[in-house]
């Protein structure tokens, strides 16, 4: 995962989150297209610095990164994406201990490993295929390769409420959550399908999942964690139209 040249990578099948110092809640950050880990070789203990993304790290070890991608807004309101927001922050704070920061990142199966550092700079520019964001970031501090959690189980939430069956009329939309079991499982990727498209649509966004119903009758959504295979349905019923 960490490439020690610095060289980008793409973000496709990784996640990045920051750490919400108010909340203690980890939020994804989205629109990110590649990343660098820098991994310096010189160390406290006098080793190379060969090390790969299973090996233990060593301690004195400098790190130091990027982020890229595009700005993301919500097209509703216009307000930014909360993890690109947290980022915009630490990186245009005064300085001090305000200026520490957590990043999360993880691979395609939840492995993740937890970096403090300093959000050092933003910044955006335009070409022909739009505009971009970037990040760079020093490390404080040594990495911490966090515990693996694995999934117990999957669920659907109708905002606090757990659910297992959702009504939703013709022409409109409604959004569901997927909940994991445990909440700090390390790989929160599922799978999912509808039994019958032709009855309801289904959009994903993140943990969130919007149902717009096409035509009455009903149909059965399901989902299925990537760890452990869990899973879950909703029974969905398409109402007519007001």
């Amino acid at each position: 995962m960490a490439r020690k040249s610095g060289c980008p990578f793409s973000i496709r099948d990784y996640s990045v989150k920051i750490e919400n110092k108010v909340t203690d809640e980890e939020v994804l950050v989205k629109g990110l297209s590649s990343a660098s880990v820098d991994i310096d070789s010189d160390t406290d203990d006098g080793k190379t610095g060969e090390s790969t993304w299973a090996e233990a790290i060593i301690k004195g070890r400098s790190v130091s990164g990027s982020l890229e991608g595009r700005p993301i807004y919500d097209k509703t309101t216009g307000t930014r994406d909360p993890g690109q927001s947290l980022m915009h922050k630490a990186a245009t704070n005064s300085g001090g201990c305000d200026n520490d920061q957590t990043l999360i990142i993880a691979d395609a199966i939840g492995y993740a490993i937890k970096y403090d550092c300093v959000i050092t700079k933003e910044a955006t520019s335009v070409d022909e295929d739009g505009e971009s964001i970037s990040w760079d970031w020093e490390g404080v501090g040594q990495p911490e390769e966090q515990e693996y959690v694995q999934v117990t189980g999957v669920s659907y939430k109708k905002g606090d409420t757990a659910a297992t069956t959702l009504t939703v009329k013709v022409g409109e939309t409604e959004t569901v959550a997927v909940a994991f079991a445990p909440e700090k499982a390390s790989n929160t990727r599922f799978a999912y399908s509808i039994a019958d498209e032709s009855k309801a649509a289904v959009t994903v966004d993140g943990m969130n999942i919007a149902i717009r119903g096409i035509a009455e009758g009903s149909t059965t959504l399901t989902i299925k964690s990537m760890n452990n295979n869990k899973t879950a349905e909703l029974a969905i019923t398409v109402s007519a139209a007001s």
